[in-house]
């Protein structure tokens, strides 16, 4: 384990919670790593108190208040190098975030403030953090295109993977979605949703379920009893 982020995840595998650890300035630090345990090749944190180099990043800002040779002030030292520790461990664990994911997760808490989307915060947590997070960067997506089907249709295969749409061939505004599941009432809501939060008002959508309708020429939707009538 090299950096602060390792030890972290390292210890929380361990049972290890972020603030049960205590990390304390290293009597003798390596200048190639940020961790400072007995092996370079050690893998598993077993105590929470953890010998970590706060110059093997920082030496420049650091340089003047955790070089050997200072003394002094030793235990208002411990407790901010503690405090700051943590602190870039929170930083580190996030800096794989990038901006469409911070989005994502503000625009989530809104939702689940009430403060937002109100009318489908039920519905859209039912789905689960993960889905839910999908959802919302398909929202995301159409903020930035303006492509209303392409963006439904990619929300819709978020959730129903065998899904198809179709766009009436007399009518351009009038949608055929096949979902490939059971007809009940959570997905009877899960479409409304989706219907809703992707599609301008002025379409129309058909929805079929389990059953495919069938199409002439194509033999996978004129299966005997698998076709519905449109």
């Amino acid at each position: 384990m090299n950096c602060i982020w390792e030890i972290v995840l390292k210890a929380k595998r361990n049972g290890y919670k972020l603030e049960e650890l205590r990390f304390i300035n290293s009597k003798s630090p390596s200048p190639y790593t940020e961790s400072s345990f007995d092996f370079l090749n050690y893998d598993t944190v077993e105590d929470t108190e953890l010998e970590v180099n706060p110059l093997y990043r920082f030496s420049n800002e650091l340089g003047d208040i955790f070089l050997p040779d200072i003394v002094g002030y030793e235990h208002i030292r411990e407790l901010f190098l503690d405090v700051m520790m943590h602190y870039i461990a929170v930083w580190d664990l996030r800096s794989g975030t990038d901006k469409k994911d911070l989005r994502a997760m503000y625009i989530l808490k809104e939702i689940e403030s009430e403060v937002f989307l109100k009318r489908f915060r039920e519905t859209l947590f039912q789905l689960g953090f993960e889905k839910a997070k999908r959802i919302i960067f398909c929202l995301l997506d159409l903020y930035s295109c303006g492509d209303y089907i392409t963006i439904f249709k990619k929300a819709l295969r978020e959730l129903y993977p065998n899904s198809n749409l179709y766009i009436h061939s007399e009518n351009v505004k009038k949608l055929i979605l096949f979902t490939g599941v059971d007809k009940t009432k959570k997905d009877i809501e899960i479409i409304e949703m989706l219907k809703d939060m992707f599609l301008s008002l002025s379409y129309e959508m058909d929805v079929f379920w389990k059953h495919h309708f069938g199409i002439i020429g194509v033999g996978e939707s004129m299966r005997i009893g698998e076709i519905a009538i449109y």
